[in-house]
């Protein structure tokens, strides 16, 4: 809703705790249910709970308002409302029912309400909310967060500032996606394998912060890089797909699509008509680093492998849950392009050298293996169709 640090801290420190009180005055509507996202259009968590309700027929017995920054982010969704600003606010103090992803409307619930805090993806290695050191103040404004297991209960608690009890594990709506997404959605047939590499933001113009000093759009890699790393895929016929984070500061004017590497922005992914989950789901392995989605990608049993070539400098901006990080990292560790093309090797013939590392840490940041995360979430909601 705001991108400005000071300036939220400053809303919710003045503002928000007048509306806290305001809302537990104001009645609830039962039938009323509010998905919001702070940034840009409904993604995310929301995204899969928006089609597990909408293919449920949930909005037959009730209002379904999509909570958007911006109605130029609006659909052409027939079934749902899109609200945004003062409106979306509004929807809200009358909701019996919210579900939130990427941020959050900085008001506490009312005893009548059920708020739900998914955010972006819970399986995270790096830090969020109060225990980063860029914490954006209070973030406790959810009745429930959702926990992929028992083990992130303790870590989601002391981020937030809340009881345990306000940690429920119930798994991953976007999990839930990337399990049932079909494996032939995409037409790659001309290349041997896809890989797909996801890298979180480094710089963001959008939020006004930096987590790392790397100065390259793709880590490891500057733009007169990219040549030589396509020919290097195309020795293997590996088509590599890299996705830059929705906030990441994308420069134009740099070619950054050949005949084996793409580099799309994220509105540049959009437009390509390519969905994060489907792809993730038929490529044949993942790159990631300190994100969620490499984490979420444990599910599929493929290779993975971390590119964090700033893993110190990071540790030091944002900070990691763990105190070995590479502990959780479940594939290949790359701090140098010697280490990545290594992998492409390994990759390239079939050598799977994780498998281990990687189903022991899928149990134990996962509890549910299924592809079930809406369903347990919209129970402890509180909605029903009885």
């Amino acid at each position: 809703m705001f991108k400005n640090r000071e300036f939220k801290i400053f809303l919710k420190k003045t503002i928000f705790p007048l509306l806290t009180l305001a809302n537990k005055l104001i009645p609830k509507d039962d039938k009323v249910i509010l998905l919001y996202t702070a940034n840009n259009g409904v993604s995310f968590c929301n995204l899969t709970m928006r089609k597990y309700l909408l293919d449920h027929d949930y909005d037959k017995k009730y209002k379904i308002y999509c909570g958007i920054e911006n109605m130029i982010y609006a659909e052409d969704i027939p079934r749902v409302t899109f609200v945004s600003g003062i409106k979306a606010l509004l929807v809200f103090l009358k909701s019996a029912h919210v579900f939130y992803t990427v941020g959050q409307i900085p008001v506490k619930p009312s005893p009548k309400q059920c708020v739900i805090q998914m955010q972006h993806g819970n399986a995270d290695i790096k830090r969020m909310a109060n225990s980063t050191n860029i914490g954006n103040g209070d973030e406790f404004f959810f009745t429930y967060m959702i926990s992929p297991s028992d083990f992130y209960i303790k870590i989601h608690a002391k981020a937030y500032l809340c009881s345990e009890s306000n940690i429920v594990v119930a798994g991953d709506p976007m999990c839930d996606e990337l399990l049932t997404a079909p494996r032939d959605s995409y037409d790659f047939s001309r290349f041997k394998k896809v890989l797909f590499w996801v890298p979180t933001y480094r710089q963001s113009e959008y939020l006004g912060y930096d987590d790392s000093h790397i100065e390259t759009l793709v880590p490891l890699f500057h733009e007169e890089d990219y040549e030589e790393l396509n020919n290097i895929l195309e020795r293997y016929n590996i088509h590599l797909i890299v996705k830059l984070h929705p906030v990441q500061t994308a420069p134009e004017g740099t070619r950054r699509h050949f005949s084996h590497l793409s580099v799309f922005s994220h509105q540049e992914f959009v437009e390509s008509e390519y969905d994060m989950y489907t792809l993730m789901a038929q490529s044949d392995g993942l790159i990631g680093d300190y994100s969620s989605a490499s984490m979420q990608y444990l599910l599929t049993d493929r290779p993975l492998a971390f590119v964090v070539p700033d893993l110190e400098d990071y540790g030091k901006t944002r900070g990691f849950i763990f105190e070995r990080p590479e502990d959780y990292m479940a594939g290949h560790i790359i701090k140098t392009k010697k280490e990545f093309y290594n992998f492409i090797d390994d990759f390239a013939n079939d050598k799977d050298l994780y498998k281990e590392k990687r189903h022991r840490v899928c149990d134990l940041i996962y509890k549910y293996h299924d592809a079930n995360s809406c369903e347990r979430i919209v129970k402890l909601s509180g909605l029903n169709l009885d």
